[in-house]
């Protein structure tokens, strides 16, 4: 039962958080304040736009509820997470940010030209779009748990405010309510965990409470899937404009590289945290729904004070992932498509159009989870997965590594080709496998007869592309 501290607290948490985004409005006077916050992030706050939009309800709420289930196997989701990060800071940063882009289609499209602009944007906006409507049903719960409305209300609230923590700042209110979103999760998260792990007795405690196995297996799953998580989570979170973005913002190589550091710091010791406060509540709470063992904890076993804006940090992770998600489909969508058609679009028009979007989107989310309450949210994260790291990931990775080694022909077929069985195989196929596995090998052959077609591009500005990338 709520008591009146964990009330205020909520709600005390919640507007100190609504000020900040609205503080983020006076960061921006052009579309590219908006897009990419004027290429001027400091390493903290290319932290803090990465940890914000990321850490959303798989690594809290989701953490804690596999560690329930399976133990510690659970924490293979936000180690995939740190080692993306770790990626991004030794390989991604330097060239993606010194091509002074907005978008990872405009990354892709200097490579292998425009004819893949339209079918990369296309693509990832879709596969942005379907993991916004995971996070607004993913907070519908913990909403009614702190307020006794609709779940259709609770829908309409989350939207409303995800686009106001983002329409006005953009990837300014991404990095400021980011910076404070980090520093409530590492108060709550840690001090949770940290709780949990003395509770239980350290480890000797818990291997006497808990059964071996699972508990204590790292592939609880079975080493297949459980390793294929962590892969699909690797190609998801490098394949995604939200996450690409701080990077694309930070104010110079060495920003980014140190703001991706950091995020490869905090996502895995959340996912520590997250799998102690698991454990503790399969002891100690042994017959509740495993999804909620996190917000449970935070009501039952901490201050009210500590627990009212422990469970507030939660809605506000969903919330700025989702707005961070919008974002993206917004940028993508006008820097990409609009943008392209418009060339003559001048940049306030620009920056209208890509509030203009994020408002949209949002209207939409909300229409796609009404008529999806009642479905599998895992199964929109695999389809959201899916489609972007089809689309982006292999590409991406070419045009880092093989500049000028690939013939643009045959990015273009697997542009098309990969997110489209993808889809097919999502909704047809009775087999029970990851469609990411399904679309990867599409795209890796059709990159392959483009190796075998040849280049495009001067074989000598190739090799000096792929050496700037390990030199400063």
């Amino acid at each position: 039962m709520l008591t009146t501290a964990h009330y205020i607290s909520i709600a005390l948490t919640l507007a100190v958080v609504t000020m900040v985004g609205l503080l983020s409005f006076s960061k921006v006077k052009t579309s590219d304040d908006f897009i990419v916050g004027g290429r001027s992030l400091l390493p903290f706050g290319v932290t803090g736009a990465i940890v914000g939009s990321f850490a959303g309800g798989t690594v809290t709420i989701g953490t804690a509820q596999m560690a329930y289930k399976y133990g510690i196997g659970a924490i293979w989701f936000t180690l995939g997470a740190g080692i993306s990060c770790l990626v991004l800071a030794l390989f991604l940063a330097r060239p993606m940010r010194e091509k002074k882009v907005s978008t990872v289609t405009e990354y892709l499209v200097d490579e292998y030209g425009k004819q893949i602009r339209t079918w990369v944007a296309l693509f990832t906006a879709i596969g942005m779009f379907i993991q916004i409507a995971v996070q607004v049903m993913a907070a519908v719960p913990v909403i009614i748990g702190m307020v006794p409305i609709s779940p259709f209300l609770a829908a309409t609230l989350t939207v409303f405010l995800i686009i106001l923590y983002i329409i006005g700042g953009g990837v300014w209110g991404t990095s400021m309510v980011g910076l404070i979103k980090l520093f409530l999760l590492s108060i709550t998260l840690f001090t949770g965990g940290i709780l949990s792990y003395l509770h239980l007795g350290g480890l000797h405690g818990a291997r006497e409470l808990l059964p071996t196995i699972p508990t204590f297996s790292l592939f609880p799953r079975g080493l297949a899937l459980d390793l294929g998580g962590v892969f699909s989570t690797i190609v998801g979170f490098t394949s995604t404009q939200t996450f690409l973005q701080p990077i694309f913002a930070g104010r110079e190589v060495r920003s980014a590289r140190m703001g991706a550091l950091g995020a490869a710091v905090f996502i895995p010791l959340y996912g520590l945290a997250g799998v102690a406060i698991g454990l503790f509540m399969r002891v100690a709470h042994p017959d509740i729904n495993p999804a909620f063992a996190l917000p449970v904890f935070f009501y039952m076993h901490l201050n009210p004070w500590l627990g009212g804006m422990a469970n507030a940090t939660l809605l506000i992770s969903l919330i700025l992932t989702g707005g961070a998600l919008a974002l993206g489909v917004s940028t993508v969508l006008t820097r990409d498509i609009y943008g392209f058609c418009r060339s003559g679009a001048t940049d306030l028009e620009i920056l209208r159009v890509s509030r203009g979007i994020i408002l949209g989107v949002g209207v939409l989310a909300l229409a796609l989870v009404f008529f999806s309450l009642n479905s599998l949210i895992l199964d929109w994260t695999y389809l959201s997965n899916a489609l972007r790291g089809a689309t982006v990931f292999l590409p991406l990775l070419g045009a880092v590594f093989l500049p000028g080694r690939i013939h643009p022909a045959g990015v273009h077929r697997a542009v098309i080709l990969a997110p489209l069985i993808t889809l097919l195989w999502a909704y047809f196929s009775p087999v029970k496998l990851h469609p990411l596995f399904v679309g990867l090998p599409v795209v890796l052959l059709c990159m392959l007869t483009g190796v075998l077609l040849g280049t495009r591009v001067n074989s000598h500005t190739a090799i000096r592309s792929h050496n700037n990338i390990y030199h400063d």
